[in-house]
């Protein structure tokens, strides 16, 4: 399978896991793992056309909220109770989130090999 699919495949979990966290119960709980799976795969279409992860995560992020006020309007509950939360926390940048650690890890570490980090002394909480 693509990368890709699998991270649909992952984000409908993550989802469905969240909306377990929050609480959600009955048919309800499928409303926002649908909606996970749903809206990572717009950001990656998004992104494969536009090639622009904010403004990616920004437009998911409307679509989101459309669809969860749409939700709340057919079942009657308030929108943070059916689908906002738990596909929003699970639409985070997980990607870039570690690309980032790598990228800072790679920093450090070429500093430490250059010698550059010889300088830095760590402070212990009894030198405060």
């Amino acid at each position: 399978m693509s990368q890709d699919v699998l991270s649909v495949i992952a984000s409908f979990f993550g989802s469905l896991g969240f909306a377990i966290i929050y609480n959600i119960r009955g048919r309800r709980v499928w409303i926002p793992a649908i909606g996970g799976a749903v809206f990572w795969a717009v950001y990656l279409v998004f992104l494969h056309f536009v090639n622009n992860e904010y403004l990616g995560f920004f437009v998911v992020a409307i679509l989101i909220t459309i669809y969860s006020e749409i939700w709340a309007r057919i079942l009657k509950t308030p929108a943070s109770d059916t689908s906002v939360m738990p596909v929003i926390a699970q639409t985070k940048p997980q990607k870039n989130q570690i690309d980032s650690f790598s990228l800072r890890k790679a920093a450090a570490m070429s500093a430490v090999n250059s010698g550059a980090a010889a300088t830095i002394t760590p402070t212990s909480e009894a030198e405060i």
